[in-house]
């Protein structure tokens, strides 16, 4: 976002003039002005120090220049405008981008004429990158009879007052509604019993597999007696209440009929094949837990949320091959019944032994 302003001044100064026009920022009172947060840096990207020229009586050239460095008095200059909090909540980053001054000769009025401009850019810093909130482009002019000196300072110091003021505006506009802004992640974590269909059976512990869910055509080429497929995905939504995000997750574990199939449908076959979708509802289970315990950054949440169900789906597609292969799809009887047990203890959160098995190669 970016705002214009304009600000017509008739300054006129008696002062001598030196080699160079010094200019300063100076600090100003802030009394009242209570904020949240704090400007902690100053960056001055400008291509040079000078800011411009300005003429003398007899029409001289004179460098506009800042006295000491532009990114000290400016630092020291917004912090004089508030009065921060002991402890606030944003700290912010100024990059100065231009500032800019020409004076021209106007015959006609025996004076000259003069624009200041100034640009620059709010930054919210945090753990990561600074991140943009807004910039501001600004300009003041003014004009000066020719036999007085053009004190470029107050027009300066109006335009950085300016700055500082429509930057507090946005501030106070954006606050409670700005996802940049926001201070606090809140998870808002659903996980319903979903209505199954034709097309998807969502895990409902009431509501075991029968053998028609398996719609699937069986392949001739497979050893395997049956084949189920059953996942986890999340959805969810973010938005801002009174500063904070709160982000609406939703669980979804399910298995596909017309992607699973049987061939010898029996009893101790579906109790395998049951256990398969029991185990992603384990790792379901695991990965809600993961995610109450996640620490989340306004700014990085979302990275925290995608690493943490990457990891949950890398964990249920580990626990079904350790459960295939030690019990040799099934034909173990002997590991079948061990890994009834391991799953029964699972679905109620004793994950002890399983977090055994995870923490194996094979």
């Amino acid at each position: 976002m970016k705002v214009l302003v304009f600000i017509c001044l008739y300054i006129s100064f008696s002062n001598s003039f030196g080699q160079e026009v010094i200019l300063k920022l100076k600090q100003e009172d802030s009394s009242g002005q209570k904020r949240n947060y704090f400007f902690n840096q100053i960056i001055d990207d400008r291509v040079q120090e000078s800011i411009g020229q300005v003429y003398d009586s007899d029409r001289n050239k004179h460098h506009a220049t800042f006295e000491g460095k532009l990114e000290e008095q400016a630092k020291l200059f917004y912090n004089s405008l508030i009065t921060p909090s002991q402890t606030p909540d944003y700290n912010i980053l100024i990059k100065v981008y231009n500032l800019d001054l020409k004076e021209i000769y106007q015959a006609n009025q025996r004076g000259y004429k003069g624009e200041v401009q100034l640009s620059l850019g709010f930054f919210a810093l945090g753990k990561g990158e600074p991140v943009h909130l807004v910039d501001f482009n600004g300009k003041a002019n003014y004009g000066r009879p020719a036999n007085q000196q053009a004190n470029v300072q107050t027009s300066v110091q109006q335009l950085f007052a300016n700055s500082w003021n429509y930057f507090d505006a946005w501030f106070s506009s954006q606050a409670s509604t700005n996802r940049v802004l926001a201070k606090t992640v809140k998870l808002n974590i659903l996980d319903p019993i979903l209505p199954s269909n034709k097309d998807t059976v969502f895990y409902d512990p009431a509501r075991p597999l029968t053998w028609d869910d398996f719609s699937d055509s069986p392949d001739p080429t497979s050893s395997f007696n049956a084949t189920i497929f059953s996942s986890l995905s999340i959805e969810g939504n973010a938005e801002i209440v009174a500063g904070e995000i709160i982000q609406t997750i939703l669980i979804k574990v399910y298995m596909l009929p017309d992607q699973s199939w049987v061939k010898k449908a029996d009893t101790y076959g579906n109790n395998h094949e049951q256990k398969h979708f029991d185990l992603t509802r384990i790792a379901a289970d695991r990965m809600i837990y993961q995610l109450n315990q996640a620490d989340l950054e306004p700014t990085l949440f979302e990275a925290t949320l995608n690493d943490i169900y990457l990891d949950g789906y890398r964990e249920m597609n580990k626990l079904q091959e350790l459960y295939d292969g030690q019990t040799r799809n099934g034909l173990d009887k002997e590991a079948q019944a061990r890994w009834n047990m391991l799953v029964k203890d699972g679905l109620a959160g004793n994950w002890e032994e399983l977090d055994q098995l995870l923490k194996t190669k094979n």
